[in-house]
């Protein structure tokens, strides 16, 4: 399912309405427009303050108070309030709305929000938050003002609650100057909570400085809110509020930025780049004579600039996993071209260094390290050719009367059914999603889980849509324990299942081979 915050803008209304409807949907119309024109995942945000409740009784007519004057020189009836929220739903436009007390929320929950917004300000006021949580509405956190503790703390709850949220980075200064900004928090907030929310930048800065945004999308940031308005003889905007045309430049750069960070999910490399690299690798000369059906060797080539066509390239060349047969006579120094040589590849051992490479970067992403004290085995109940599709990595990290592994499983890798005579064992989920099934019962696993397995009871387990890791613990693991269902791999030595490297090192692998 596409994340229903990735790259969304928050566009503001707050009191930029003036209380006045009409002023209102003329806000409406002219960022409307802006959205269709950029075709950008946005929503129009409403505040709500039951102001018969909110202000206590004694102030509400107090003049000396800026914001108690603002609250209510501003106020949109509940009417005029429906009517512009159903005005910008015909605009096909979200909504979104920042409740200030427990009775604006019943509102929000009636007009069906799409988004509702904890202000800063409510980020540490538990009884509004924990109201908020009475209903499945998105939420949007901003955190001006708060710790990382704080920010810890709101987390855990709506985690607990099972929650759709988002956390955005604030600086509650209104205008902000720039080097107030402290975007490096976006990253750190990426990085606290492991990729496990969408982070965004809600901005008070002077909306004519086109500079912020792009960076703070660069560092991570994926939503962000903007204060929107029309300037009016009648009205006149604040020093952080945008305009439609301010707002067009502002997504122009933001668009630009997007461009120049390029694909998320993947590097890309052009042909282009990849041409002009091509012309700057050396090429494989001899250093002697060659007979047809020789072999190449340290000994007898070099590697020299610049490659000719159809070449051989120094780029990508190994000894370790290929050999490489002579086809006909070749003299000194000159080029081999790749139709001079016959290359056999040693694919067990390609696949495996290729397979634990990717199991070392799932490692290093996920933030788990095992350290050197353990011995590892690759479990290819079918060969290393089917490896991807059934098998795992098995970290052998303790065995006394207690045994502890670490699991991991590329996306949809599956272990085959089997039992254990001896051994009980729990898992417990670190990273990614387990299904698992007991005698034919299925569940599925989600970090922190644990299922325990006891002896004789059939069972496997497969990764869900992206690489999985966990914990097994067990009583001793013990060898040739496992009974398989599928007897073919019952009937397999256990080294012909197995590879086992006494460390990490791809270097191990081409000792063994």
């Amino acid at each position: 399912m596409q994340n229903i915050f990735n790259n969304l803008f928050v566009l503001d209304l707050a009191n930029n309405h003036f209380g006045d409807l009409k002023h209102a949907k003329k806000i409406v119309d002219q960022f409307s427009v802006v959205i269709k024109k950029f075709n950008i995942n946005a929503c129009i945000k409403f505040q709500f303050r039951d102001l018969e409740t909110y202000i206590h009784k004694k102030f509400k007519k107090d003049k000396n108070n800026k914001y108690i004057r603002r609250f209510s020189s501003t106020r949109l009836s509940k009417e005029e309030i429906k009517s512009l929220f159903n005005y910008i739903k015909k605009k096909g436009v979200k909504t979104c709305c920042t409740p200030f007390d427990e009775i604006s929320i019943n509102l929000i929950e009636d007009l069906k929000f799409d988004f509702l917004k904890i202000a800063s300000v409510s980020s540490n006021d538990w009884s509004l938050i924990e109201r908020s949580a009475q209903n499945n509405i998105p939420k949007i956190v901003s955190t001006g003002g708060r710790s990382m503790k704080d920010i810890d703390k709101i987390f855990n709850f709506f985690e607990k609650k099972n929650q759709k949220f988002a956390i955005m980075h604030c600086v509650s200064i209104y205008p902000t100057d720039p080097k107030n900004s402290e975007l490096h928090t976006i990253s750190k907030l990426i990085s606290r909570f492991n990729n496990q929310l969408q982070i965004g930048w809600s901005t008070h800065e002077d909306p004519k400085n086109f500079f912020i945004g792009p960076i703070a999308y660069s560092l991570g940031a994926r939503i962000f809110e903007k204060h929107i308005g029309v300037n009016s003889s009648k009205y006149k905007l604040n020093k952080y509020s945008i305009t439609p045309k301010l707002f067009e430049k502002y997504l122009e750069k933001m668009q630009d930025a997007r461009k120049i960070i390029g694909n998320e999910s993947k590097k890309i490399v052009t042909k282009l780049e990849t041409q002009t690299l091509s012309t700057l690798e050396r090429g494989i000369y001899l250093k002697e004579d060659l007979k047809k059906n020789q072999y190449l060797s340290e000994k007898n080539i070099y590697f020299a600039f610049p490659k000719m066509p159809n070449q051989m390239s120094s780029s990508g060349f190994s000894f370790k996993l290929k050999s490489h047969r002579v086809l006909k006579d070749l003299k000194k120094d000159n080029p081999i071209k790749k139709n001079d040589i016959k290359i056999v590849e040693q694919k067990k051992l390609m696949n495996l260094t290729n397979y634990i490479n990717e199991a070392k970067i799932i490692l290093r992403s996920t933030k788990i390290n095992l350290g050197n004290n353990f011995d590892l085995e690759i479990s290819h109940h079918y060969g290393i050719n089917r490896f991807r599709k059934y098998g795992c990595f098995l970290f052998n990290c303790i065995n006394r009367l207690y045994a502890k592994k670490i699991v991991l499983l590329f996306s949809n890798q599956k272990h085959p059914l089997h039992k254990h005579r001896l051994k009980e064992e729990t898992f417990q989920i670190l990273s990614g999603t387990l299904e698992s099934t007991l005698n034919g019962r299925k569940s599925t696993l989600y970090p922190g889980d644990t299922i325990l397995i006891k002896p004789g009871v059939w069972h496997n387990f497969r990764a869900l849509n992206k690489p999985c890791i966990f914990e097994e613990v067990s009583t001793t693991s013990y060898p040739n324990d496992s009974i398989y269902k599928d007897d073919s791999i019952n009937k397999l030595k256990r080294e012909e299942r197995k590879t086992r490297l006494s460390n990490f090192n791809t270097e191990s692998l081409y000792l063994k081979f």
